[in-house]
């Protein structure tokens, strides 16, 4: 990572960390604390919530008690329960029927009322419409009587209505039950007392309280049952679903508490109806309190950030100030490395780094003046005894001095070594290529050529070669003597072993969209993977080993790391040498990716 070997990046990260830890630390604080805040909140305002729907249908239970209570103690009742059925009804007695009527009406939540006298005596007044109820013989047969005499004239409240009514008719209300007995001789039964109330009342009084839409509120009896909610049955078709532990775990929380229900996470809270043994409970959505945390989270955020960029702002300024004066001083210091040695740097402060200045500023004017004296005079020197170390091996002496040789050896009549000493001189010329160190695909063959006719004429009976090379890939550019140490190695090592059959040495080049790929192949002894090893990375004896670890290091120092030599090989099974190339047509080409990765 160069950009943080810079001083001014250093200097500009320092200032942010000095402010970002504190940010993030108070800023992290800041959030849970109001995020706690807020829940609290929300489970106060809940609790709330549910003590005043709580309150409100303790008022209306207690009040339905009471009524029914009033009725079956009232006197002028009880005389016409506790006498025979009258065949028409006194002033006394029409007065009750009309103030129970106008209670009924009174009191919206009432939908019913229904008294049977064991005297044979019924009484039945319906808040909407008149309905028909079970015969009185026909009720003492059925759980509901039973369970209301068990009372002994307290009151038993039942979910539903339904058993009062024939034809399985369902009504959405409650119902309240006692048994009528005698004020002055409570062992004696005059009837029974039913009161409906209507679960749309209860409803109301729900829906009356102001409460997030998402939160679901229900009213619960002492069995369990699911008496009203805010919540349309599909919503709630949950509670109705669930099993009796799940109820009594719902029911169960004795303060606000968290609780997965179908997957959805609630915040629940519950509050009891004493004494009926009835609950409120509410469930809000966690998601719906935590949209308001993401409220509170991007305004933490944007504060941060705006905090943080203006810090940033701050701290490139001042890393800038403290730094631009060391930037001129190491330009300065580079142009001197490339021989300007006139350099001098304005001295701009009286800090260190205008005291390294000055003595830089010195540095640089005692150096200048040494190298006048000593490095140029020496440069020179140095420059007359390479001169005349190149005139004594000038490439046209050597071609001149081969081709003398070939040309007498061609005059005697030897033939085989005239073509030598020709392969000898064109592997020579290519080598050299003018000074230059890359050249043409198709020189780099030619000289492969070369060099396998001159290893040939040596061992004639070691090996025979077979070219496989497409000749599409010679305009291509390479550097030079790639794939001479590789195959000097195959006939050097790879067939040193008498009393074989003749080895193959094969060449083959193909051009494919990426790479240029060249393979070594020979039928020899083969290598283990140690002696692989040795060759990449340990420089063996000899001058095959060293020649591959060569390539190999100049292939990944040139075309990077991906153009490492592979090699592949099994004793006695022979090897092969493979070569990828970059595909580089032109010398702009060669002279970028020279310099990007050979002198980086």
């Amino acid at each position: 990572m160069r950009l943080f070997r810079k001083l001014q990046t250093k200097i500009f990260l320092y200032f942010i960390l000095v402010v970002l830890i504190p940010l993030i630390s108070i800023g992290t604080f800041s959030y849970f604390t109001s995020t706690d805040l807020l829940e609290k909140q929300v489970v106060d305002h809940q609790t709330q919530t549910i003590g005043l729907i709580e309150n409100n249908i303790k008022l209306m239970l207690d009040d339905v008690q009471d009524i029914s209570s009033y009725i079956m103690n009232n006197e002028t009742f009880q005389n016409l329960l506790n006498q025979p059925k009258p065949d028409s009804y006194n002033q006394a007695q029409q007065t009750m029927f009309a103030y129970l009527s106008n209670l009924k009406i009174a009191k919206k939540y009432i939908s019913f009322i229904i008294v049977y006298g064991e005297n044979g005596f019924l009484f039945r007044d319906f808040n909407q419409f008149y309905r028909e109820v079970i015969p009185y013989e026909q009720l003492k047969d059925t759980p509901t009587y039973i369970s209301t005499a068990a009372k002994e004239g307290e009151a038993n409240w039942m979910f539903s209505s339904d058993p009062l009514f024939p034809y399985l008719q369902q009504y959405n209300e409650t119902m309240i039950g006692r048994r009528i007995t005698n004020i002055y001789d409570t062992d004696q039964k005059l009837g029974m007392l039913f009161m409906g109330i209507s679960r749309d009342a209860m409803l109301d009084s729900i829906k009356d309280i102001k409460i997030k839409s998402s939160t679901h509120l229900l009213l619960i009896d002492d069995n369990y049952n699911l008496v009203a909610s805010n919540q349309s049955n599909r919503d709630v078709q949950y509670y109705r679903d669930g099993d009796l532990a799940f109820k009594k775990k719902l029911l169960g929380v004795d303060e606000t508490s968290f609780l997965q229900v179908n997957g959805i996470d609630y915040y629940v809270s519950t509050a009891k109806v004493a004494p009926y043994d009835w609950n409120v409970v509410s469930l809000t959505p966690v998601k719906e309190i935590r949209v308001q945390h993401q409220i509170l989270l991007r305004f933490t955020l944007i504060v941060s950030i705006s905090l943080l960029l203006i810090v940033g702002l701050i701290s490139m300024f001042l890393s800038r100030s403290v730094t631009s004066p060391i930037q001129k001083l190491l330009r300065s210091m580079n142009n001197f490395k490339r021989g300007d040695f006139n350099q001098k740097v304005p001295v701009e402060s009286k800090d260190e780094v205008g005291l390294l200045t000055q003595k830089y500023n010195g540095m640089v004017a005692d150096l200048n003046e040494l190298i006048q004296k000593v490095y140029i005079s020496q440069t020179n020197q140095k420059m007359i005894e390479l001169k005349t170390l190149q005139a004594q091996i000038e490439p046209h002496f050597l071609y001149n001095t081969l081709d003398y040789i070939f040309l007498n050896s061609k005059i005697n009549g030897d033939n085989d070594t005239a073509e030598v000493v020709r392969s000898l001189s064109e592997l020579f010329r290519i080598s050299l290529n003018r000074g230059n160190d890359y050249y043409k695909l198709e020189n780099e063959i030619n000289q492969i050529k070369a060099y396998v006719r001159i290893q040939h004429a040596r061992f004639p009976d070691r090996f025979r070669v077979e070219y496989d090379i497409d000749p599409a890939v010679e305009p291509y550019l390479t550097t030079k003597l790639l794939l001479q140490p590789i195959v000097e190695n195959a006939i050097i090592h790879a067939f040193d072993t008498r009393g074989l059959a003749e080895g193959i040495l094969r060449i083959t080049g193909r051009k494919t969209e990426e790479h240029i790929v060249f393979t070594v192949t020979d039928n020899g002894r083969g290598m283990t993977e140690e002696q692989i090893a040795g060759l990449l990375v340990v420089s063996p004896q000899g001058s095959g080993g060293y020649g591959i670890k060569n390539v190999n290091e100049r292939l990944t120092m040139l075309f990077g790391e991906e153009y490492r030599l592979r090699i592949a090989s099994e004793p006695g099974e022979g090897t092969e040498v493979t070569v990828y190339l970059p595909v580089i047509e032109y010398e702009e080409e060669w002279v970028r990716l020279y310099e990007s990765h050979g002198h980086r």
